[in-house]
């Protein structure tokens, strides 16, 4: 039997590898990532650092694996959108690299499933948060928020907060406030992170019909809505130590971070064009992942 051409033994790898990125790129890890840390770090404060391995493997892979079922999903569902903005015609569906829309559908609704499977591991009340935090992100946000009303990301930000409580039930047996706050910090700072992106690409999210606020209400009235939530959420970021919930490490984080964040937004209040509220996005996410390394500084310390 005749060896094949070396042109095909090389160009097998390279097409498994570009389709592997193909349906990494339909898992958004920038989303699923965060979500995982959030939960996993959420758990470690409830347990004062003792953690059961089990819990955090069944944890991260009942997150994990949710959300990028969750991530496929919204690709499905958006992929008629995603075709008619700039930033998004490359994702896997409109640029044709997925030809039939029907595999990302059934992808998430697998890995969906077999992240409920091991979110069956954890207590139910945890199963119950990472069901429901899928469910909104999916439902509430992509397949009805999002097209029909300004108030998408504001209510749909309540899938990250299932995060942090899913990961603090997994290791507590009774919801207290520490997770409540947790998730009220993450549901306050989504809408200041996803309008300054829509600042970004006001014409973008207006061609596509998105009711954004700035489409709605313009780059100024959306800017004094997003200093309002990042003071909020910076607001709320204080109430851990002064209940006595967390040490002055994460304090002093909280507010250096914080007085950035504000800063930013500010500038973003003063100058509500594309490039300031770009920069503001950007730095809201670090923002928030700050306020999860005070927390994990707060146990070390």
């Amino acid at each position: 039997m005749e060896p094949e051409p070396r042109s095909v033994t090389v160009l097998r790898p390279r097409v498994a590898v570009a389709g592997m990125r193909t349906y990494l790129g339909l898992l958004k890890a920038r989303i699923v990532v965060p979500m995982v840390a959030v939960a996993l770090v959420t758990a470690f404060v409830a347990g004062n650092g003792q953690v059961p391995l089990g819990i955090i493997v069944a944890l991260a892979l009942a997150g994990g694996l949710a959300s990028a079922g969750a991530a496929c999903l919204n690709h499905y569902l958006d992929r008629d959108v995603d075709a008619i903005m700039p930033r998004t015609r490359q994702r896997p569906i409109p640029s044709g690299e997925v030809h039939n829309p029907a595999t990302a559908l059934l992808l998430g609704l697998a890995l969906i499933g077999l992240g409920l499977a091991f979110a069956s591991r954890l207590s139910h009340a945890s199963l119950v948060f990472i069901a429901l935090g899928a469910f909104f992100y999916v439902v509430v946000y992509t397949g009805w928020l999002k097209r029909s009303s300004p108030l998408n990301v504001v209510i749909g930000g309540f899938a990250g907060s299932c995060a942090a409580l899913a990961g603090w039930l997994a290791v507590s047996p009774q919801l207290s406030l520490t997770p409540v706050l947790v998730g009220t910090m993450i549901f306050l700072w989504t809408p200041s992170h996803f309008w300054s992106l829509a600042i970004a690409l006001q014409q973008e999210y207006r061609q596509a019909g998105i009711p954004m606020l700035p489409v709605l209400l313009g780059r100024q009235r959306t800017a004094c809505a997003i200093f309002a939530h990042t003071a909020l959420t910076f607001l709320t970021s204080l109430l851990p130590y002064h209940a006595g919930l967390l040490g002055l490490p994460y304090l002093t984080i909280a507010l250096a971070a914080g007085f950035v964040a504000l800063l930013s937004a500010l500038r973003l209040l003063a100058q509500p064009s594309a490039a300031v509220a770009w920069q503001n996005y950007k730095l809201s996410g670090i923002y928030l992942a700050a306020l999860f390394v005070g927390m994990l500084v707060n146990m070390v310390a």
